[in-house]
Order: structure tokens, then sequence, then C-alpha cells
């Protein structure tokens, strides 16, 4: 029977409000978040709202946010954005606010923190190469699990049995458990709706990668026994 295999990797930092991830990508983001990001702020123009301040690309509103989403984010190499509360807030940013911004769209890193008071962000999302590596800063702690329970079970329900509704509690409380030492989960399913076919996801606890390349270059080496295996 042939299979497909899905890997995810998160790497969470709860004291740093920080999660590396792969293996998701920015429509699993925007569809894994609790609460619709309403504003979002580009450093590099897409060309897709209306407004701009500075350079930057203002997206104001669900028909701004539901165009961005139709876009194909892999075409952009780096992708970046860090969300606000309304447009006022954006002219209030001063020189040097200004300059911790650039700083952090293009380090992937912030000087400071990467939450703005006079924007009232949430999130910053940093991303290379859509779906191979981001670097997501974001307030809720529970964002990285939810993001990749929600991007496993719609893989699930796509691919292998759309009656499936819902994850076991246990393997959902391993995935927090592990999320923050470096977890790699591996889905394997068929290729195709089958009455008797099995889905299994296995954790693997391989530690912080702040490279992807050498994590999945190397990842028959790293994969040793699973700490956790599930059959659906």
């Amino acid at each position: 029977m042939k299979t497909n295999t899905l890997n995810i990797y998160v790497m969470a930092s709860p004291q740093k409000n920080e999660v590396i991830f792969s293996g998701i990508k920015f429509a699993d983001f925007m569809q894994g978040i609790p609460i619709p990001i309403e504003n979002i702020l580009l450093p590099n123009p897409m060309h897709i709202g209306k407004k701009y301040y500075r350079k930057f690309e203002l997206l104001e509103g669900k028909d701004d946010i539901a165009k961005l989403k139709r876009q194909n984010i892999s075409n952009y190499g780096d992708f970046c954005f860090i969300d606000y509360a309304n447009m006022a807030f954006v002219s209030q940013l001063t020189e040097e606010q200004l300059a911790e911004l650039l700083y952090l769209f293009h380090m992937f890193k912030p000087l400071q923190s990467p939450f703005f008071k006079v924007l009232q962000n949430n999130y910053v999302y940093l991303s290379h190469d859509d779906g191979w590596y981001c670097k997501l800063y974001c307030k809720d702690e529970q964002i990285p699990v939810s993001m990749l329970i929600n991007k496993l079970l719609k893989s699930i329900q796509e691919s292998f049995d759309d009656s499936i509704s819902s994850l076991p509690n246990d393997l959902i409380s391993k995935i927090a458990e592990l999320s923050t030492q470096g977890l790699l989960v591996q889905l394997t399913m068929p290729k195709r709706k089958l009455k008797n076919g099995i889905a299994i996801i296995k954790l693997y606890d391989v530690g912080e990668y702040q490279n992807i390349d050498d994590l999945f270059n190397n990842i028959d080496d790293i994969k040793l026994t699973p700490s956790f295996e599930v059959q659906l």
C-alpha cells in the first residue's frame, strides 16, 4: 500500500513567546489561530491593499486579508508581517520603532520586544519558503499546539478519513509536552482513502534546531525510537 508522509517540526519557547516550525504553511497558521487577524503590516509590499505607510503595505479588513490568503506565498521567498489594532496606531510609530521593525523583519529577531505597545500586536510572523521555515512570536502560548493539531486533523480529513473530527487527548497532551523540547511529528497515511486504511502519528523528541536543513537532511539518522505513537 502506497503512503504519504507529512513531517512537522515545532520548537516552542514560551518564555520568549517564540516558536520555530516547519511543515506548517501560512494558510495553516491563519486557519489554526482562534481569533482571525484583521490588520496586517507587510514590510515588502505585495500590492494587495490600497494603504501604505512609510513604504510598508497595510492590509485592513476581511477583504484585504482574504486577498492575502489567496496569494501563493511560496513565490515570495521571505514572507513576514506584524498585525496591528488599527491604522491610527501605525501612524504613531516613532522613528526608533520603525527602525526596530525593519531590524525585526530583516534579522528575524527583535532588538527588544517583538510586541509593540503602540500597535497592540499579537503576532510577528517571519518565514522563509512557505512551509519550510517560520519563526513566530505570539502572545498566546497555546497557539503552537493549536496550529499543529489543526494541521494534523486537516491533513487526515482531506487525505484519509473526513469522519475523524478530533485527535486523542493523550496525543494532544504529549504534543504540548514535547513541543517545548523540539518535536518532530510524522504522520503517515494511505495515498487514497481505504476502508481498512490506517493513519499513524509518531512523535520524536529531537531537540532544538535553528537550521531546518540540518534536521530534514539528516532525518534518517536523527529518528530513533518514537516518544509516542498512535494509530487512527
